[in-house]
């Protein structure tokens, strides 16, 4: 259950970076208090792949003189949303999440941004399929501090963790939540639920 918000440390001598004191890391808070995010190789580098593959084979089409020109542009236009995708997968594959009771820290090539639990204001949670049943996708979670965003995907070593603790501060902060994060969070317990009662399970069966 994250602190309450009347609990929060004073930041004034809190750990500086960049300038500005860090929310993750207040005074009195040690290393091992804060928790490193993601995402792992094995699930960067199939996207990678994937994005550099559809790129080379829409450039070739593009390139090709004899084609029409219809699917020139085309190719061409899936070619610069390959191009995207890469960046994108790059971006998400480099980018590292701090977290402690306290505050959040998104670290990546672009900069970063912090702010501290506390200051939460916003809180969603979106499910993306890529099946028609619905049963294969990933969760987004925005977390958002004024003009401060973070966005994490499901895919991140450590996004229960997160999820957890983003959860208490917006109830703490009596955030108002729309029906599709909702609907999202129920969709997580009940996940959480079934491996745990596998788990259990499989631990009973085996003693």
């Amino acid at each position: 259950m994250a602190i309450s918000p009347n609990k929060h440390p004073d930041l004034n001598d809190a750990t500086v970076i960049d300038g500005a004191a860090d929310p993750v890391k207040p005074a009195g808070v040690r290393d091992r208090d804060v928790q490193m995010l993601a995402y792992p190789t094995k699930a960067m580098a199939p996207d990678l792949a994937k994005s550099i593959v559809g790129l080379l084979i829409c450039g070739v089409i593009a390139l090709i003189p004899e084609m029409l020109a219809i699917i020139q542009w085309t190719a061409a236009g899936l070619a610069l949303l390959f191009v995207f995708y890469f960046v994108r997968t790059l971006l998400r594959f480099q980018s590292k999440i701090y977290i402690s009771e306290y505050g959040i820290r998104l670290s990546s090539i672009r900069g970063g941004t912090a702010f501290a639990w506390s200051e939460l204001s916003k809180f969603r949670l979106r499910y993306f399929s890529t099946k028609r049943d619905g049963n294969k996708g990933w969760f987004e979670l925005t977390l958002q501090a004024g003009e401060s965003r973070i966005v994490a995907e499901s895919s991140l070593v450590g996004f229960d963790e997160l999820l957890d603790i983003s959860r208490d501060w917006a109830k703490d902060n009596q955030i108002l939540v729309d029906d599709v994060t909702r609907t999202n969070l129920m969709r997580m317990d009940e996940a959480q639920t079934l491996v745990k009662a596998a788990a259990s399970e499989r631990t009973h069966g085996g003693a």
